[in-house]
C-alpha cells in the first residue's frame, strides 16, 4: 500500500526518516543499509521502485547497488538517462520515459518491466565527484508523475545513500557511519539556512571540548560531540521565505522560526537510541538562556540540561566568529566582549569561564575546519543576479525567466512566486521584455496570493506594446483580474501601476544600481536590460534573433562584464528558430563573432529543457574562445 506523499506533513517525512535511520542503526552490513536506504527514497516519493546506480571503479560502467525485485544491472557509462544525469550532474524528472530520446529500453526488455515516470539524482562525495545517482521509478500518485516535492525528499534520501557509500567504500566501522548520517542530517538543516557544513563539525568539537572540561567523562563528551550536529535539525520544517529571509523577522515570522527547537525536539524524542535521545535535548534546549528569557521554555539556570548550555555557547560563538556569504566574521574581540558580556545572562558562567581557559583548542578547531566558499564571490563582492528561472519554459523542475536584481526590482515575472515566496511582498517593480506568457504570468500569482499583504503597487513597467497587451489581454477582467482599478487593502494605492519605459534612458533603482532597457528582435515588441551597480554592468538581451542591438551596446559600454543570451532551439530547427525570433547555437556564437572584446562572461539561458541536452553539447561544438557559462534556476551571476 502506497501512500501519496503529496499529503505528508514536515513531521511525517522526518518521521520516515527516523524510522528507517533506527533500522540503519541495527545493521552491520553495508548493502543491507543500502537496501534500507533505497526504502526510505520509494516511500518518501510515493514510488513503485528505487535504485541506487554506482559508477564502477574504472569510470566504464554504472550498476545498480540496489534495486528492489531485481538482480544487478549494468550499463555502460551516459547510457540512458541515468547516465545522462550523472554526465551533466543534473536531477531530472521524466514524466514518459519511453518519449525520452535518452531511456534504454533494453533494461526493461530484460526484466519484463514497464516504465513509465522517473526521477534521478546524481550522488556526490565529499569531493563534489559524481559517485552514482539515486533513481526512482513510476510514482503511484495520481496522474503517476512525480513532482518537486518528491525531488527535494529524494535529495534527502540521496544524501543518505551517497555518504553510505562513500563510507562503505572506506571501509568505515558501521558505528561511524551511524555518526555521519547524524552529521548529515545536521548539515541539511543548515544548509536550507545557507550555512556549510562545517559549521555542524565545529560546533561539534567545541562542543566536545567544553563537555571535558566540565567534567563531563570522554564517553558522554562524545555522545553530546556526535549529537550536537543536530541542534537546528528542527529548521527543516521551517519555509524558505522565514529561514532565509535578508531582514527582520516581523512577529509572526519570529514565532514560526522559534518553533524549530520544539520541532526538532519532538522529531526524535521518542527514539530509543542514547545519541537521537541526546540530540532531542540538545534540539530543545540549545536556545533557552541562563537568566531565563530564552525558548521555548525559558528554563533558568541549571534547569537547562548541560548539553543545551554546552551547545549553545558552542553554537552562538561559531555563528558569530564564522564568515558567511552575506557577512564577515565578528572579530575576537567583539565576539569575546559579548561572551563576557551574556556570562550569567545568556551563557552558563562556569562554562564562559571554562572557553576562555581552553581557548587555545577551540580556534585551533576553528582553523582546521575552516569554511572554503569555492564557486562564489569574494565576501565583499556585493554586485550579483540572482536567476529566479533560466529556461524557455515552465515544467517540473524547469522556471522560466525571471531576474532578481534587488529586494523591489525584477526582470520580467515567469517564475517568481516559488522561490521568492513571501519575499513576493517587497517587489514593486517588474521591468518586462515583453508580453509573452512565460515571462508575465507570475505577475497573476503574486498578486493573488499576496494582495491582502502588499503595501506598495506592483509597478508594470514596459515598451508601450507591451503594456497594452498585458492591459487587454492579461489583466483585463477575462483572463485575470484588472487589478489597476482596485486599491490595497493596506493602503490606498492601487495593486497594479503601469509605467511606459524610454529606451535608452537610465533609470535609478537603488544604492548607485541603474537599469536601461534597449531594443531587442522578437516576434512582438521587446527589449533587453543592461542592468549596472556600482559601474559594473550585466547586459540581459531575454528573447531575440538578431544581436545587433545588444553587440552595439557590448561595444561602446566597457562597464558591460557579462552578458546574458538566450538560446532557445537545436541547430536543426533552425527554421523554427528563425521564425519563432530564436537563437539556436550555431546563430548565436556566428552572431557573437561581432563582438570586438575579449574581457566577457558569457552565461546562456531561455534553453527549452526537452532540448537541453542537444543545445549544452553544440554550445560545446560551437562555443570557440568563449567560456561559457549555462544558467540554472537559483544560480549568481557575480560581475
Amino acid at each position: 500500500m502506497h501512500r501519496d506523499t503529496k499529503s505528508l506533513t514536515a513531521n511525517e517525512i522526518l518521521d520516515y526518516v527516523f524510522t528507517y535511520l533506527a533500522e540503519v542503526s541495527s545493521l552491520t552490513d553495508y548493502d543491507e543499509i543500502l537496501v534500507v536506504l533505497a526504502k526510505l527514497g520509494r516511500s518518501l516519493t510515493s514510488a513503485d521502485r528505487c535504485s541506487i546506480w554506482v559508477v564502477s571503479e574504472d569510470k566504464k560502467t554504472l550498476w545498480t547497488k540496489v534495486a528492489q525485485e531485481v538482480g544487478r544491472l549494468e550499463v555502460p557509462v551516459g547510457s540512458g538517462i541515468v547516465g545522462a544525469a550523472i554526465e551533466n550532474g543534473q536531477r531530472e524528472i521524466i514524466a514518459d520515459a519511453y518519449l525520452d530520446e535518452r531511456f534504454n529500453k533494453e533494461v526493461d526488455s530484460q526484466t519484463g518491466y514497464r516504465t513509465k515516470s522517473i526521477m534521478v539524482i546524481p550522488m556526490y562525495d565529499y569531493d563534489e565527484n559524481i559517485i552514482g545517482a539515486f533513481q526512482v521509478v513510476n510514482h503511484h500518485g495520481e496522474n503517476s508523475e512525480f513532482e518537486d516535492r518528491d525531488l527535494e525528499r529524494l535529495t534527502l534520501a540521496s544524501t543518505y545513500a551517497a555518504e553510505t557509500l562513500v563510507s562503505a567504500k572506506l571501509a568505515i566501522e558501521i558505528t561511524e557511519t551511524q555518526k555521519e548520517v547524524v552529521f548529515t542530517m545536521g548539515s541539511i538543516a543548515e544548509s536550507r539556512s545557507k550555512e556549510t557544513g562545517n559549521h555542524v563539525k565545529r560546533v561539534a568539537e567545541y562542543s566536545k571540548i567544553l563537555a571535558l572540561a566540565y567534567g563531563l567523562d570522554e564517553e558522554e563528551s562524545e555522545l553530546l560531540k556526535q549529537a550536537s550536529p543536530m541542534h537546528d535539525i528542527g529548521k527543516v520544517a521551517i519555509p524558505d521565505s522565514i529561514l532565509n529571509k535578508p531582514g527582520r523577522f516581523d512577529e509572526n515570522e519570529r514565532f514560526i522560526m522559534n518553533t524549530h527547537a520544539e520541532l526538532g525536539h519532538k522529531m526524535i524524542k521518542n527514539s530509543k537510541k542514547p545519541l537521537l535521545q541526546a540530540a532531542s535535548i540538545v534540539a530543545y534546549e540549545h536556545h533557552e538562556k541562563w537568566n531565563g528569557t530564552g525558548y521555548p521554555r525559558k528554563l533558568k539556570g541549571e534547569e537547562i540540561h548541560i548539553y543545551g548550555r554546552i551547545t549553545a555557547l558552542a553554537d552562538v560563538f561559531d555563528a558569530l566568529g564564522s564568515d558567511r556569504v552575506y557577512k564577515k566574521a565578528w572579530s575576537n574581540e567583539r565576539i569575546f566582549k559579548l561572551l563576557h558580556e551574556e556570562r550569567g545572562e545568556h551563557f552558563d558562567p562556569q562554562l564562559v569561564d571554562l572557553f576562555f581557559k581552553n581557548l587555545e583548542k577551540i580556534e585551533t578547531v576553528r582553523e582546521s575546519f575552516s569554511d572554503r566558499y569555492e564557486d562564489q564571490a569574494p565576501l565583499n563582492e556585493k554586485k550579483e543576479i540572482k536567476i529566479l528561472g533560466a529556461y524557455g519554459t515552465k515544467s517540473k523542475g524547469y522556471g522560466t525567466s525571471a531576474f532578481y536584481l534587488n529586494k523591489k526590482n525584477v526582470i520580467d515575472a515567469g517564475n517568481l512566486l516559488e522561490p521568492l515566496n513571501i519575499e513576493s511582498i517587497d517587489i514593486e517593480n517588474i521591468w518586462m521584455t515583453h508580453s509573452h506568457l512565460d515571462h508575465i504570468i507570475d505577475i497573476a500569482y503574486i498578486l493573488d496570493n499576496y494582495f491582502n499583504l502588499r503595501k506598495k503597487s506592483l509597478n508594470i513597467i514596459g515598451l508601450p506594446e507591451t503594456i497594452q497587451a498585458i492591459k487587454e489581454n492579461f489583466l483585463n477582467n477575462t483572463i485575470w483580474p484588472d487589478f489597476s482599478v482596485i486599491p490595497l487593502t493596506l493602503s490606498d494605492e492601487m495593486a497594479v501601476t503601469y509605467t511606459i519605459i524610454e529606451v535608452d534612458k537610465e533609470y535609478t533603482i537603488g544604492n548607485d544600481e541603474r537599469i536601461k532597457a534597449f531594443y531587442t528582435d522578437h516576434t512582438v515588441a521587446s527589449c533587453g536590460y543592461v542592468y549596472t551597480k556600482e559601474e559594473q554592468s550585466v547586459l540581459i538581451t531575454a528573447d531575440t534573433y538578431s544581436l545587433d542591438n545588444a553587440i552595439e551596446e557590448i561595444n561602446k559600454n566597457k562597464k558591460i562584464s557579462s552578458i546574458v543570451v538566450e538560446c532557445s532551439f537545436p541547430s536543426e530547427f533552425k527554421d523554427l528558430a528563425i521564425n519563432s525570433k530564436h537563437l539556436t547555437p550555431k546563430i548565436l556564437f556566428e552572431m557573437l563573432e561581432d563582438i570586438k572584446r575579449e574581457d566577457l562572461q558569457l552565461y546562456i539561458n531561455h534553453i527549452k529543457p526537452s532540448f537541453f541536452k542537444r543545445i549544452t553539447d553544440e554550445i560545446e561544438e560551437y562555443r570557440g574562445k568563449w567560456d561559457v557559462k549555462i544558467l540554472k534556476d537559483g544560480n549568481l551571476i557575480y560581475f
